[in-house]
């Protein structure tokens, strides 16, 4: 990734950060833009070398690779040509990610209003305890890990309401998962809840072909008192987060104690009252993330607009005097 700094920006860099300065016959935003587009074309992977699971650039290599260039101002032309274009596209990235904000902000709401309870409701407060009829805690627990075999679940893949298993991918053996899972083996729509470092993560299990490890507790429901959706739904609620925050502990991190999360009090209606509310959620927490994945969607389309622009410029697949910056990039390449 290529940074252009003015003269009057502050900056220090680190020493996995290379300073160039170009000639007196190349355009520093034009020279930035090409590293831009060598790179999302992966013209740079000839220079990269791997070690210790980190990939570095050989700037030696890289920088003796042979460049064409056009003259300066032509260079210059085609520098404010892309300038204003990701002018543009900048614009749109930045009212895509407000719409996202937004929309989250709203999906925050409607949870806080599921739990949201007036005088004249039918609710009691009861501890978690009374609601969870088991808990099986892999707090602490660090399984020897393999490259390959069953998949596992730490605090590191629980994130936005789901198992996210590209954020780590982790394995332990499957000769090994019997005797790793002996404090108890999850069932399809546990509860599984981040005790520390992140605290109050909070996602379904779906798949039970997992091995669980690593500041996670797993929270098996009283199907006879409340739904399993409560209880998850709750944990994720403003109000949910806040109760584990006042009970947790810790300056650099902070983390909840067994006792502690057992005593989190919980909104507990009829169970007539609690499916009506859960459903009203659903429907409508659906529609949010519909939209929020278009947008996700949408913000990815612009990336690649951006690279393929780019590319077709630097290397002169039309003439950007003459491009009014719509549909410039048909029947080039990216």
């Amino acid at each position: 990734m290529a940074v252009l700094f003015t003269d009057t920006d502050p900056a220090v860099s680190s020493n996995f950060c290379a300073r160039i300065k170009p000639s007196d016959d190349v355009d520093s935003r034009f020279l930035s833009y090409v590293f831009d587009a060598a790179y999302g074309q992966g013209l740079t992977q000839a220079a990269i070398k791997q070690t210790t699971g980190i990939q570095n650039l050989d700037t030696g290599a890289f920088f003796a690779s042979r460049w064409a260039f056009p003259a300066k101002e032509e260079q210059r032309r085609i520098a404010d040509f892309l300038d204003a274009e990701n002018a543009k596209l900048l614009h749109l990235e930045r009212h895509s990610s407000r719409l996202t904000e937004l929309l989250e902000e709203r999906k925050s709401a409607l949870i806080s209003g599921c739990y949201t309870f007036t005088g004249a409701d039918e609710v009691q407060v009861i501890p978690l305890r009374r609601v969870v009829k088991r808990w099986i805690d892999y707090r602490g627990a660090t399984p020897e890990k393999t490259a390959s075999g069953i998949p596992l679940v730490t605090a590191k893949n629980i994130r936005d309401g789901r198992i996210d298993y590209e954020a780590s991918r982790e394995y332990i053996a499957e000769d090994a998962y019997k005797n790793w899972m002996r404090r108890g083996l999850p069932e399809t729509e546990d509860v599984v809840l981040t005790t520390e470092a992140p605290l109050g993560q909070v996602a379904f299990i779906s798949d039970t072909s997992v091995a669980l490890a690593q500041r996670v507790i797993v929270l098996r429901v009283h199907r006879d008192i409340c739904s399993p959706e409560w209880v998850y739904w709750y944990l994720r609620s403003p109000q949910g987060q806040a109760e584990l925050g006042l009970r947790a502990t810790g300056s650099t991190a902070l983390g909840i104690k067994a006792d502690r999360l057992r005593g989190v009090p919980i909104p507990l209606p009829t169970l007539m009252e609690s499916h009506r509310r859960l459903r009203s959620l659903s429907t409508q927490v659906t529609q949010i993330e519909g939209l929020h994945k278009n947008l996700v969607r949408q913000r990815a389309l612009v990336a690649e607009r951006r690279q393929a622009l780019i590319a077709a410029a630097v290397t002169g697949q039309f003439d950007v005097t003459t491009a009014s910056g719509r549909n410039v990039t048909e029947g080039v390449t990216a």
